[in-house]
């Protein structure tokens, strides 16, 4: 886990959770950003992706695991007295909703970018459905989830940087993917255990990873600002015009700052 301060006068702190088979440098540019704007950021690679093993990339005991992980980083977060929002990108998504369903947070605000509810009806992830269901025996056994990386973002760049990233997941275990599937539908099925939290949700009409229509049902649940960015893909904060998300999540979390009296610049 890192901390990065901001040179201003701090208004708030935002943790960071990112998505599936990736990690923390590629927020390097949103860090930045939000730091700009007045605000610490606190951010980690999740368990069994980035920096944390060698030994078990791919890999999660049990979904507790990233309940654990987050928990730590928020503490960490409130150790600056200052509201804590947190952005959950993709699996982020799905960790914190999840979590908020078990228990009660003191958060100015959550920011849900292209939450992870549910994985596209493909070809692809039928067949890794199955073989998450009937195949490898083996506990730790790992198979290759075949995600382009291009279908991620529009950006080349990023999409050249995924490629030759050696701190990218290539592949996850068959038990990893069955606790994704799982909490997935539980997270769904007990919307209604969230406690009242300030919501933004965006996403792009042009995803190629998540089920949109989680993302609608999500909507007509919750009580939440939403964003849909026409023609944007999956990674919001990768695509050639992120400036224009960060702008909504900056402006979502000032307004919040003010609503609770303090100043901003």
């Amino acid at each position: 886990m890192w901390k990065w301060e901001t040179d201003k006068t701090a208004k708030g702190v935002v943790v960071i959770v990112h998505s599936i088979l990736e990690h923390h440098g590629r927020y390097a540019w949103l860090i930045t950003q939000l730091r700009r704007h007045g605000y610490h950021v606190v951010m980690g690679d999740l368990p069994g992706q980035g920096q944390t093993s060698r030994v078990s990339k791919g890999h999660i005991n049990s979904f507790a695991d990233y309940h654990e992980t987050v928990l730590d980083w928020i503490d960490v977060a409130e150790e600056y007295y200052l509201p804590v929002f947190v952005i959950g990108s993709g699996l982020g998504g799905l960790i914190i909703t999840n979590l908020l369903e078990h228990v009660t947070l003191k958060l100015e605000g959550v920011i849900l970018l292209s939450p992870l509810f549910g994985f596209q009806h493909t070809t692809a992830t039928r067949k890794n459905f199955f073989a998450s269901s009937f195949g490898g025996t083996s506990k730790d056994a790992k198979f290759d989830m075949k995600i382009d990386y291009g279908e991620l973002t529009r950006d080349a760049d990023a999409v050249d940087e995924a490629k030759s990233d050696p701190l990218m997941v290539k592949q996850v275990s068959y038990h990893w993917y069955r606790s994704i599937i799982e909490t997935m539908k539980e997270t769904m099925e007990n919307l209604d255990r969230i406690d009242p939290v300030a919501i933004q949700l965006h996403y792009g009409t042009e995803d190629h990873l998540i089920d949109v229509s989680q993302l609608k049902l999500f909507e007509r649940e919750m009580a939440c600002e939403v964003h849909k960015w026409q023609g944007y893909y999956h990674e919001l904060h990768q695509e050639p015009e992120n400036d224009e998300v960060l702008g909504r999540i900056v402006d979502f979390m000032d307004e919040r700052i003010r609503r609770i009296g303090l100043i901003v610049e």
